[in-house]
C-alpha cells in the first residue's frame, strides 16, 4: 500500500521538468559535458555524489524522463523495506509481526515527498539504501555468510561515492566489516581477504573525498556546541517525519526512548569482557551502526545549526537520513531486549509511525502544492511557446534560483535535444 501510494503520487503530480539540482544533469544528458569523470566527482554543496549522478544519468539516458529518478528511488526504498521485513522474520525463526509494518511506513510515507518526487534526491535515497544493506548484513546472522558479507562490502565501498552522509557511516561500519571478515577467515579465507580489501578501499575513498575539497561558504558556521547539540537531537526526532517540525520536544523524547535502550543493549554485549564469538560480532555491528547514526546526526547538527536557530525547522528531506537509526533500534530491541519489553518498544515505534501518517501526509502535500503550482506555471508558458530566455527569467526563482545563466543554457539544450515538453520552446531573446 505504501509503495502504491508513492507511485500514484508520482503518476498524478510528478513532472518531466527538472527542478533545482536536476538541471546539473542536463549538459551530461545532452552530450555537452566536457569531462564526465570530472563532472561526476565535482562537489555539490558538501557532497560528492558520483554514484547517484551516474545512476540518474543512466536512467535519463534510457528514458529521457526526469520522473525516472523518482520511480527508481521509490522502488529502491520499497526493496529495502522488503529486505528488512524478511530479515527480522529470519531473526525470529520465520515468524512475522504486524509491527514490522514500521519498515515500509517509515521509508515510504508521503512526508518523504521531497525525496520521493524529486529525481535529484536519489542522492539521499541511495545512501540510505546502501546503509540499510549493511544493516541487513549485520543483523541477518550472528556472523555474516559469504553472500551477505559480499553485499555489505560492495555497499561499504559505494557509500563514500554517495555524498557526505555516506562518509560517516563508512568510517563507523568499516571496523565491523574487518571484525566479520576476521571471524570468517578459517571458513572462507578468500572471502575474508576480499572483505578486508573492501574495507580498506572504502577508507581510502573517504580520504580521497577530501582531496581538493572546498567548504561551501553559503552555509553559516554553527553558533556553538549548544546549538549543534540541539540541532542534532532534532535531526534524530525528524526521523519520525516532517510532522516533527514544530513538535520537537515530543519527537526528540520519542527518539531518545527508542535509541537509548537500543544503544545500551547492543553496546553492553559488544563490550562484555567475557564476550566472544559471532554474537559479539553482530552486537558490535549494531552498536557501530547506531553510533555512526548518532555521529551523522551530530554532523548535520553542526552543519545546519545556524539555519535551525533562525527558522526552528529542518528541511523535510533530512527526515529520510534519520530513519535508519530508528529502524536499527527496532532490530536491536528484537535481538537484545527481554521479550516483553522488546515487543512493547517495537509496538510503540510502529504505532508512532502509523499514527503520524496523516500529519506526515499533510506535510508532504504542502510540498506537493508548492511543486505543482510552480510546475503548472512553467507548463502554461511552455504551451504558449515562450522563448527559453523568457522562461528562465520568469521561473528562475522556482526552477533554479541560484544560476539563471545555467538555466537559460540548459533550456536551450533540452529544446535542441527534443527532451520532454521543451521542444515547444522558441529560440531567441525576450
Amino acid at each position: 500500500m505504501m509503495l502504491l501510494a508513492a507511485l500514484a503520487c508520482i503518476a498524478r503530480w510528478g513532472r518531466n521538468i527538472p527542478l533545482a539540482e536536476d538541471w546539473l544533469m542536463v549538459p551530461a544528458l545532452t552530450g555537452h559535458e566536457p569531462s564526465i569523470p570530472e563532472w561526476l566527482w565535482a562537489q555539490n554543496n558538501e557532497h560528492r555524489v558520483a554514484l547517484p549522478k551516474l545512476v540518474y544519468l543512466g536512467l535519463l539516458a534510457v528514458t529521457g524522463d526526469f520522473r525516472s529518478g523518482m520511480v527508481f528511488s521509490v522502488l529502491l526504498l520499497a526493496a529495502l523495506a522488503a529486505a528488512l521485513i524478511l530479515t527480522v522474520r529470519r531473526i525470529r525463526g520465520g515468524t512475522a509481526s504486524i509491527t514490522d509494518a514500521v519498515f515500509p511506513v517509515a521509508l515510504l510515507h508521503i512526508g518523504n515527498w521531497e525525496n520521493l518526487v524529486w529525481g535529484w534526491q536519489l542522492q539521499f535515497v541511495l545512501s540510505v539504501v546502501l546503509t540499510g544493506a549493511v544493516l541487513v548484513a549485520i543483523v541477518r546472522d550472528p556472523l555474516p555468510t559469504r553472500t551477505t558479507l559480499a553485499v555489505a562490502a560492495v555497499a561499504l565501498v559505494l557509500l563514500p561515492l554517495s555524498g557526505a552522509n555516506g562518509l560517516i557511516l563508512t568510517i563507523a561500519l568499516t571496523p565491523w566489516m574487518l571484525a566479520a571478515a576476521a571471524g570468517r577467515r578459517h571458513a572462507d579465507p578468500r572471502g575474508s581477504r576480499l572483505a578486508i580489501a573492501a574495507g580498506c578501499m572504502a577508507v581510502a575513498l573517504v580520504g580521497l573525498y577530501f582531496v581538493d575539497y572546498v567548504r561551501p561558504t553559503w552555509n553559516a558556521p554553527s553558533p556553538g556546541i549548544t546549538a549543534t547539540a540541539k540541532t542534532a537531537l532534532k535531526v534524530l526526532g525528524l526521523g519520525f517525519g516532517p510532522a516533527a517540525n514544530g513538535h520537537w520536544a515530543i519527537a526528540v523524547a520519542a527518539a531518545g526512548l527508542v535509541l537509548a535502550p537500543a544503544c545500551f543493549l547492543a553496546a553492553r554485549l559488544a563490550l562484555r569482557p567475557d564476550g566472544t564469538g559471532p554474537d559479539r560480532v553482530r552486537a558490535f555491528g549494531v552498536a557501530s551502526f547506531l553510533g555512526g547514526m548518532l555521529v551523522l546526526a551530530a554532523a548535520i547538527g553542526w552543519g545546519r545549526a545556524a539555519g535551525m536557530v533562525q527558522t526552528n525547522t529542518l528541511p523535510d528531506r533530512y527526515a529520510l537520513l534519520a530513519v535508519p537509526a530508528l529502524l536499527a533500534a527496532y532490530l536491536a530491541l528484537e535481538l537484545y531486549a527481554p521479550r516483553n519489553w522488546g515487543a512493547a518498544g517495537q509496538a510503540a515505534l510502529a504505532a508512532g509511525f502509523v499514527l503520524l501518517v496523516p500529519l506526515n501526509t499533510e506535510a508532504g502535500f504542502r510540498w506537493r502544492d508548492w511543486y505543482v503550482a510552480g510546475m503548472q506555471r512553467v507548463e502554461n508558458d511552455l504551451a504558449d511557446g515562450v522563448t527559453s530566455d523568457a522562461l528562465a527569467g520568469r521561473h528562475r526563482g522556482f526552477l533554479l534560483h541560484w544560476n539563471e545563466e545555467l538555466l537559460r543554457t540548459d533550456l536551450g539544450l533540452l529544446r535542441n535535444a527534443g527532451i520532454g515538453p521543451f521542444h515547444r520552446l522558441q529560440a531567441g531573446g525576450q
